[in-house]
């Protein structure tokens, strides 16, 4: 065989080897994400009808979003804008372990209902790409957060908006304030990659709460 003809067939292989690793990123993850749902629902949804405090060192009940670990079940998000049936469960963490089960909740910002700025993060390609319409969403419409204790609308005022990486202050407790600003409303932000199968910017849409209370 010729170089020529070794040449080809190590760029054909090599073509078919990018081929099979782009199929799995963008549906092979996205069989696993579905999994991972379905475990993070039967979970939620026993913990939420049976509640069951766990105790710290001190014998004190650790109850509470707080106190999630890392990966684990901390919401139930909709979003009608982007289907009648649109769910998902929210997992504390950001990390991609994290976002590998699903759209996550940036750990240091407010819990659904509190003062401040609930942001989520979510793969907007592969994973099951939970935020790959997120610029379908438009002013006015709602966003859905249910937790153990209660379940909060938030009206989307803001969005969807074009970014930096290195603009994190758009989690921050005021959004384009200073870091140190306290909060008056309680708001939501919603986060992913920009453009949809690339991360060189982010995408995002923020609302502030309109309806909903601890039961």
């Amino acid at each position: 065989m010729t170089a020529v003809g070794v040449t080809g067939e190590l760029l054909l292989t090599a073509g078919i080897l990018v081929l099979l690793y782009v199929a799995y990123v963008l549906w092979g993850t996205g069989i696993q994400t579905a999994r991972a749902q379905d475990e993070l629902r039967e979970e939620i949804e026993s913990q939420w009808a049976d509640p069951q405090p766990d105790v710290s060192a001190d014998g004190l009940p650790t109850v509470g979003p707080d106190q999630i670990e890392l990966g684990n079940g901390y919401a139930i998000l909709r979003i009608p804008r982007l289907g009648d049936d649109w769910e998902r469960i929210v997992v504390q963490g950001v990390q991609l372990p994290d976002l590998a089960r699903g759209p996550g909740h940036y750990e240091n910002t407010a819990n659904p209902g509190e003062l401040g700025n609930l942001a989520i993060a979510g793969h907007r390609a592969g994973h099951g790409a939970p935020f790959a319409h997120l610029d379908d969403i438009e002013v006015g419409d709602t966003v859905e957060v249910e937790t153990a204790t209660g379940t909060w609308t938030y009206t989307i005022d803001e969005g969807p908006r074009i970014i930096d990486p290195t603009d994190t202050w758009v989690v921050d407790p005021v959004p384009g304030e200073n870091a140190g600003a306290e909060p008056t409303d309680s708001r939501i932000t919603l986060t992913t990659c920009h453009p949809r199968y690339g991360s060189s910017q982010r995408m995002y849409v923020s609302g502030v709460l309109t309806d909903g209370e601890d039961s």
